[in-house]
């Protein structure tokens, strides 16, 4: 579903971003990952994302800095938020800053292969 997609995955739950690498991967991507918002624009410089997934809440550095920060840099490029805090209202407001689509935890992992997908075109 996924093949040859590269995908840039910033989540600061080790745990959780473990996961999703791994049912990414195992639909066909090519992961890369980092807990850290800030580090994550250094690994854009090492590969260009077809999509990325950021969680909305982590230290320094929040999921929405990154998408203003990849949308500066890589305009077009899909983002998708995934958090653990989401409500009706807030929803709205981060599908119109600029966000793919957002994504409430816990989510089903083919929810999120299949956001992704979408988010590239597939």
């Amino acid at each position: 579903m996924l093949n040859g997609l590269r995908i840039l995955l910033v989540d600061d739950d080790p745990i959780v971003r473990a996961l999703y690498v791994c049912v990414l991967q195992e639909a066909g991507a090519a992961v890369v990952s980092s807990g850290l918002a800030t580090e994550a624009l250094q690994l854009i410089d090492l590969q260009v994302p077809d999509a990325v997934v950021t969680d909305l809440k982590m230290p320094e550095r929040d999921g929405i800095w990154l998408l203003k920060e990849l949308s500066a840099r890589l305009p077009g490029v899909p983002v998708i938020a995934v958090s653990g805090r989401l409500h009706d209202a807030g929803l709205v407001d981060l599908q119109r800053l600029g966000f793919f689509d957002v994504l409430a935890k816990p989510i089903g992992l083919s929810v999120l292969t299949e956001t992704v997908a979408r988010a590239a075109g597939r």
